[in-house]
């Protein structure tokens, strides 16, 4: 994201119906634009627990997962760096505080912790 962050490491947390939290949410103000973390290729998409959000399959091999985004930005082919949406409150984060939500899929298989990433580069 660009701008001031703040998140934690919430892996494994519990959720609704009783899910675990798959990612990390990093809470910021709304409108903050949220960036491609990688080269690769945006796909937008609209569903119930992540409202408007973004699929990056990365050039890297791996696959990001973007969400509660109030609006986006760029789609299909994008570079490291590109705004692909902006943080927002959709899906069941409506009567949340504005955040994104961000999951890494190495290799485009199951979410792995993404805490120690965002850490070292955020």
């Amino acid at each position: 994201m660009q701008g001031v962050v703040s998140f934690g490491d919430t892996w494994g947390a519990p959720r609704s119906g009783g899910r675990t939290h798959q990612g990390v949410d990093m809470i910021g103000n709304r409108g903050l634009p949220v960036v491609a973390v990688v080269d690769g290729f945006a796909q937008q998409k609209v569903n119930t627990l992540g409202g408007n959000s973004v699929w990056l399959s990365g050039a890297d091999g791996n696959k990001y997962y973007y969400a509660h985004l109030d609006d986006w930005e760029a789609q299909g082919n994008v570079a490291a760096g590109t705004v692909i949406g902006y943080v927002g409150q959709t899906g069941n984060a409506k009567f949340s505080v504005p955040h994104l939500h961000f999951e890494i899929h190495p290799g485009g298989g199951a979410a792995v912790n993404p805490y120690p990433t965002t850490r070292a580069h955020c």
